[in-house]
């Protein structure tokens, strides 16, 4: 079917489907915005940077947000987090650092192209375990683009998305071990009471079992070839000029700046979105010191990947302002009610995995969370059990760029398409169903 013709056939459809769920005509607004821009992000109709800067615009039309308050998603903290990810990784590269980074990882592997990947690996989903996903792969793409620069685009490009896809993944899963790892397992702690510890005995087994998994289902479908990784074409000697000094002690300030946030921002004053004022920090460091130009930082930048994720943001204050996300929960319970209860589990993960492909993991999980632990005892489930599984589900949306953070950066590097990230995240949600239940439970 032509592009035209379904621009023309899935809004009607979208809105269809929307007016058939649901009779009231605010919640009715919230399914249809959310329909169309799932139709249009998975079927590529129009660029889904497009798609995202159409959702404000049907807000406004529908009255769910007035301009103001629809346009406030595109400057949230994170917009800015992400930026300041593209700025390292431009100032790495421009100095060569990035490739000088990754042959470090390959002397350390001792040439076994297997053990670079698994170190790149398990680095990311440790650093995730205490610090903010997005900021770990922001950290660790410039490293992983060193490493794969020695490789053909074209003919090793399996190479460049497991590796690529790897990191992003790695860095959503090793969020799910800690109370701190992601914002919806604070959202259920808080929720639960649960501590640190008691937080830990439910997501450490999701991690150490689902992170092994994810790795291999990698290596078995994209078949990389990690020996390459192993050979650099050219070993990189690089002369260790004032900009290149600089530009790593910035790196790695910035880098512990974000590991002990919460250290540091009693000392500074900082409550909110701290990770964003370090992140326009170091992007400010940067030019004043002359280690990033303006025209290299606008070049490097994935702007096209910050409309995205505003717009998954502005749907995901779509879904919860119109009540559409509670509605969807519960008429989801009610349908799988009658359910064997493990099915019933498998079929609710689903239901979360999903929605967070298309909306904020945390807003979900904030409203998700005490959705569930009020239905949870007229299903016959343990509230505990419940509310966890859903803040764990929240973290294991693997299909679009604008799920979540890491999906977004890694799409935004040009070298992972979305239909690729679609094919290897389907599986891994499938998978991620059947395991969070089964574990949690």
């Amino acid at each position: 079917m032509n592009k035209p013709l379904l621009i023309i056939i899935l809004p009607i459809v979208s809105w269809l489907l929307a007016s058939s769920v649901v009779d009231e005509n605010v919640k009715q607004d919230g399914l249809f915005i959310m329909l169309l821009a799932a139709s249009f992000w998975f079927s590529q109709v129009i660029h889904i940077s497009i798609t995202a800067l159409l959702i404000p615009v049907l807000a406004v039309i529908l009255g769910v947000f007035d301009v103001k308050s629809a346009m406030a998603h595109f400057a949230h903290p994170i917009i800015f987090l992400f930026m300041g990810g593209f700025a390292l990784a431009a100032a790495l590269k421009q100095h060569d650092l990035d490739q000088w980074l990754a042959q470090r990882f390959v002397k350390q592997a001792r040439g076994n192209g297997v053990l670079v990947c698994l170190m790149m690996f398990l680095v990311t989903a440790f650093l995730s375990m205490w610090i903010s996903n997005t900021a770990t792969v922001a950290m660790m793409l410039p490293i992983a683009l060193g490493l794969l620069s020695a490789l053909s685009v074209q003919r090793d490009n399996s190479t460049y998305v497991f590796v690529l896809l790897g990191i992003a993944y790695s860095a959503s899963i090793g969020g799910i071990a800690t109370l701190v790892g992601s914002p919806p397992n604070a959202i259920a702690g808080a929720a639960l009471g649960l501590s640190f510890s008691e937080w830990m005995a439910i997501g450490l087994p999701v991690t150490l079992v689902f992170l092994p998994l994810m790795w291999v289902l990698l290596f078995v479908v994209l078949k990389p070839n990690v020996k390459a990784l192993a050979q650099p074409h050219e070993t990189i000697s690089i002369q260790w000029t004032r900009q290149r000094v600089v530009t790593v002690i910035i790196f790695l300030i910035t880098a512990c700046m974000w590991m002990l946030g919460s250290e540091l921002k009693p000392l500074i004053g900082i409550e909110q979105s701290y990770d964003a004022w370090v992140a326009l920090s170091a992007i400010i460091l940067l030019h004043v010191t002359g280690c990033l130009s303006f025209e290299t930082f606008e070049k490097q930048t994935q702007w096209s990947v910050l409309l995205l994720f505003g717009g998954g943001l502005c749907l995901s204050g779509v879904l919860t302002e119109t009540g559409s996300n509670e509605f969807l929960a519960n008429l989801i319970a009610s349908a799988l009610n009658d359910m064997p209860t493990m099915l019933m589990l498998i079929a609710l993960s689903l239901f979360i995995i999903f929605m967070t492909e298309i909306s904020s993991n945390t807003a979900l999980a904030a409203l998700m969370v005490p959705t569930f632990i009020g239905i949870s005892e007229a299903m016959g489930l343990s509230p505990t059990a419940s509310a966890s599984m859903v803040a764990v589900a929240a973290s294991c949306a693997f299909m679009l760029p604008v799920a979540t953070p890491p999906n977004a950066i890694v799409y935004g590097s040009g070298y992972v398409s979305q239909s690729q990230m679609i094919q290897m995240g389907f599986v891994l949600n499938i998978l991620a169903a059947i395991l969070v239940p089964l574990i949690v439970f």
